[in-house]
């Protein structure tokens, strides 16, 4: 009876696993820009297959406190959005009040054959002069 449990735990174990059945891998920061209240998103996503469609669905700003302060959705328009590519990164720029620390949440997608997956990466603070 061990030996049987043995057998089938490293069965399992040897079996892939992929955590999204689209996304292979992704990261985003929040930088401070130069000038007023200028704030960079930087951020890169890699599918696992050639997409139909992939990048950033949305970036929402808040205060290191939390209130949510403004939000943008991504479109191939702003180049948060690129299609019929499996990798595709960039910086993208926006403007905040100045005087406050600020982190963002980015949610990152890809769209292969219309199997959708989403991840929500929450960056790492920065004062915004």
């Amino acid at each position: 009876m061990m030996l049987s449990c043995c057998i089938s735990a490293s069965a399992l174990s040897s079996q892939p696993f992929r955590a999204s059945p689209t996304l292979s891998s992704y990261n985003a920061g929040l930088y401070t820009g130069s000038g007023k209240g200028k704030v960079i998103v930087s951020y890169d996503v890699a599918a696992s297959r050639g997409g139909d469609s992939i990048g950033v669905e949305r970036i929402r700003f808040y205060t290191e406190d939390g209130d949510l302060v403004a939000y943008v959705t991504g479109t191939t328009s702003n180049g948060l959005v690129c299609e019929d590519t499996s990798l595709h990164a960039g910086d993208f720029d926006y403007t905040l009040p100045s005087g406050e620390y600020y982190y963002a949440e980015v949610t990152i997608f890809a769209e292969y054959k219309g199997v959708y997956d989403s991840r929500t990466v929450t960056t790492n603070t920065v004062w915004v002069r």
